[in-house]
């Protein structure tokens, strides 16, 4: 039997380290590396694959932990192998990229039952590592395919880590993870942490795992399956492992695949299913216990999808604020962390074939913020009013002074109709501007009175409701024998419309309880 590559004992995998150096390390020397914190990242990793290589070394880590060390975190790469063989039931090939023995178990590749690749119908049509994993790219434009034409083993393992832990329904015989609502859904990573390092990140979803992890015995078994390669799989929808039979962060795959070596190269062999590996009523809709997934609360709750728009400030507002969403156990604050976070909103969206985008975003959580929001819930729901109050004006404002305002001018200053596709180039660019200062703005209100607080957002949005007025006045294509009327229509209609919907702007003075006075 040939085994190659093996993960636990050859440095396969190159970790650029925050003094500048770049040195080959194994996983367990990776895993030892994020723990001090020294690691600024890992050269092979594409930006689509962070999350998923993030997310499989947090629940890997948090499994050995709990399961195996006893609550320790060993300081040396050996306790942390002999760990994760053990996680491995002590079957070490799973933990090399190849294994020419098919009735044992390979890196993220399950036995074949049937005891040839030829009897299963595996076929070998992957030819590089992006052709692999999960990033679908139409025409070819954006992302170029077969990029990597001289991979290295890391780069199967990165691919192979995206595919079978982030991928959803790609026609029949290719069926998704289950930690997503739907096959076209998305699984998004949603969570905080004091920094943006990598090891820091890691460290703090660890302890964040291991605090939760006593809440899923009801739902899990805390001695269940935890790598789900490692069991054999013939593809048969019978076959399928029951969510209640696993470890609450087990490490799922979604697809068989094996890997092979041919004239010193890695050849990729993959074949269809009946059904997905994990099975899960589809009443589930995605709702794992995942740590990092939201989960909208309504009469049929579901797991988060991330459309196109990707992490919107209208988006975070609700997941982060609202209570329209339960949080994640990653989404909870910590005793250390009310002197500040950053939230992090990270995902690949999917599509029927197509992808939707890699969305990410870094939000600050100021201090004064943050301990509004770790507080008392009486301030979390203050915050929260305000947060909401905030993207329904901004909504107003496009809907009720913009898109009029706009419309009279494009229709030369008449009552004709103007569809909203016509005039979305500004008022898109009216909605980034928002966008890019929503939560600071939001974070710098936290100790302000509500009446000045009202003010200076209003504020805000006609100043950048005007310059967006200002600049499709000037570059919108309007008749010139209906120049002057139009203009002179817009403006008016700009500035009764903001009055209306935005008076603190305009009126220092006026208190809220005269507002509702005036509205009653």
């Amino acid at each position: 039997m040939m085994m190659r590559y093996a993960l636990l004992d050859e440095p396969l995998i190159r970790v650029r380290f925050k003094d500048g150096t770049i040195r080959d390390h194994t996983l367990p020397e990776v895993i030892v590396a994020l723990l001090r914190d020294a690691v600024l990242g890992f050269e092979a990793l594409q930006p689509h694959q962070q999350q998923a290589w993030h997310s499989f070394l947090v629940q890997l880590v948090a499994m050995a932990v709990a399961r195996i060390t006893g609550g320790a975190f060993p300081d040396e790469a050996e306790p942390w192998r002999r760990a994760l063989v053990e996680l491995a039931g002590g079957e070490e090939a799973a933990w090399y990229l190849v294994v020419s023995d098919l009735s044992r178990p390979a890196f993220l590749q399950p036995p074949v039952p049937e005891g040839s690749l030829e009897a299963a119908r595996y076929r070998a049509d992957v030819q590089t590592p992006d052709q692999l994993d999960v990033l679908i790219t139409a025409k070819n434009h954006d992302l170029k395919a077969r990029r990597i034409v001289q991979p290295r083993p890391e780069h199967w393992m990165f691919a192979l880590v995206t595919l079978q832990t982030m991928e959803g329904f790609l026609g029949r015989g290719n069926y998704g993870i289950v930690r997503m609502n739907g096959g076209f859904g998305n699984r998004p990573l949603v969570g905080l942490t004091r920094a943006l390092s990598p090891g820091a990140h890691f460290r703090r979803d660890v302890q964040v795992l291991l605090d939760a992890r006593p809440s899923f015995a009801d739902r899990y078994d805390l001695g269940g399956h935890a790598l789900l390669w490692v069991l054999p799989w013939d593809g048969k929808k019978q076959r399928a492992i029951e969510l209640k039979e696993c470890d609450p962060y087990f490490i799922e795959i979604c697809r068989r695949i094996r890997f092979l070596e041919e004239a010193g190269r890695l050849v990729c062999w993959r074949t269809n299913t009946d059904g997905p590996r994990v099975a899960a009523p589809k009443a589930l809709n995605g709702i794992t216990g995942d740590p990092w997934t939201p989960v909208e609360k309504s009469d049929k709750p579901k797991a988060l999808t991330v459309s196109d728009s990707g992490f919107t400030y209208r988006l975070l507002q609700q997941v982060f604020l609202s209570g329209d969403y339960e949080p994640p156990v990653a989404l909870a604050f910590r005793e250390d962390e009310k002197d500040g976070v950053y939230l992090v909103a990270r995902t690949l969206v999917r599509g029927q074939g197509k992808t939707g985008g890699l969305h990410f975003r870094i939000v600050p959580v100021s201090q004064a913020a943050a301990r509004w929001l770790s507080g008392s819930e009486e301030r979390r729901t203050k915050l929260a009013r305000r947060a909401e109050q905030r993207v329904r004006l901004a909504a107003d404002v496009q809907r009720k002074v913009l898109y009029p305002a706009l419309a009279a001018l494009l229709s030369g200053g008449r009552d004709a109709r103007v569809e909203w596709e016509q005039v979305t180039p500004w008022i898109e660019a009216f909605d980034r501007a928002v966008d890019a200062q929503f939560f600071d703005r939001l974070w710098a209100s936290v100790e302000q009175d509500e009446e000045i607080a009202r003010r200076d957002w209003e504020r805000f949005l006609l100043t950048e409701a005007r310059r967006q007025f200002a600049v499709a006045e000037h570059g919108m294509p309007v008749a010139s024998a209906h120049h002057w009327r139009a203009r002179s229509r817009a403006h008016a209609i700009f500035e009764a419309r903001a009055r209306e919907v935005l008076p603190y702007a305009f009126n220092a003075t006026r208190s809220l309880s005269t507002e509702q006075e005036v509205r009653s």
